[in-house]
């Protein structure tokens, strides 16, 4: 999570599994959510940069998130995987992030 003094700016999880289940795939980027007023400074990206460590740390060849949206996750170098069926079995976009160096 990032913090401004006591507040939050933004969040994300990097754990085993997420709303996509059952699947081989793992680990997982979920719950990411900036507040409004810090919008549009990129802090996903801040946050990204330490999962990439913690996978790199792990051996971790790729991450992958679920999501509905189309042109955030690209920014950051996600690419498009497949749709998969999430836990209420709604389709839902999954990209993958190749973790280098690794």
């Amino acid at each position: 999570m990032l913090v401004d003094g006591d507040e939050l700016i933004s969040f994300c999880t990097y754990a085993e599994k997420d709303d996509i289940q059952p699947t081989e795939l793992t680990p997982w980027i979920g719950f990411v959510y900036t507040f409004p007023k810090y919008r549009g400074h990129r802090y996903f990206g801040k946050l990204l940069e330490k999962i990439e460590e913690l996978a790199r740390a792990d051996k971790v060849q790729d991450i992958f998130i679920s999501t509905n949206h189309t042109g955030l996750y690209e920014k950051y170098g996600c690419e498009f995987y497949r749709i998969m069926d999430d836990i209420e079995g709604e389709p839902s976009l999954v990209y993958r992030k190749h973790i280098l160096n690794f």
